[in-house]
């Protein structure tokens, strides 16, 4: 009797977490798919990556119909692009910000430009920001030129607003057959001048010339 009880118990606690998993199970996903990416899930859960972006990924490659295989390597390329671009962004990056910052990694923008990024925007989201860094290579910047002036750009004070207009901007001169490298330096010339650390550092020197030019009386 005393066994039988231990193997209810047994079956009872079992149930439990069988239903647990059940529950915590995304939808849209099939069991072959769940099995071969739950290794990954469990590296990226105890690295605190979102899981979310992972179960999305993978649910892309069902759309697509992929092996099982190739949707278990792309999930774990992700995680792997995920972690980087956490340690990059860190302290407490966001969700938008991590896959924003994949995006960018899978462009060919290095772990640099993203810690770069981080220093100058501070706590400001860098989503926009990096969606526009990997939009501008994606039509044709080069990777170095773009990271260089993005960070300088965040440097300089850039909002969202002013780097949606720049991505805008660029797209419409790429789309009227200008090249991508030197739309991008015409559109930051005429953007520069108005940013917060530009004219502060107008003023600044303003203000010194006119200290320089004065004659003692």
């Amino acid at each position: 009797m005393r066994r039988m009880r231990q193997f209810i118990a047994v079956g009872f606690v079992l149930a439990i977490a069988g239903s647990s998993i059940g529950a915590q199970a995304p939808a849209g996903l099939d069991s072959a798919t769940l099995n071969a990416i739950a290794p990954v899930i469990e590296r990226a859960r105890a690295a605190r990556l979102p899981l979310e972006l992972l179960y999305t990924r993978a649910r892309l490659g069902q759309v697509q119909r992929l092996p099982t295989a190739k949707i278990e390597s792309a999930v774990r390329h992700y995680a792997e692009r995920l972690d980087s671009a956490q340690a990059a962004l860190a302290p407490n990056p966001t969700v938008p910000e991590l896959k924003a910052g994949v995006d960018a990694l899978q462009t060919g923008v290095g772990s640099e430009t993203l810690r770069l990024m981080r220093q100058a925007a501070k706590e400001t989201s860098l989503a926009v920001p990096l969606g526009v860094l990997t939009s501008l290579v994606a039509r044709g910047v080069s990777v170095e030129k773009a990271s260089v002036q993005i960070v300088d750009f965040l440097q300089r004070g850039a909002s969202a607003e002013h780097f949606i207009a720049l991505g805008e901007r660029v797209h419409a001169d790429v789309l009227a057959g200008r090249r991508p490298d030197e739309s991008l330096d015409l559109r930051l010339k005429g953007i520069f001048p108005n940013l917060p650390q530009s004219v502060n550092a107008a003023d600044a020197a303003g203000l010194q010339n006119t200290g320089t030019n004065k004659r003692p009386r």
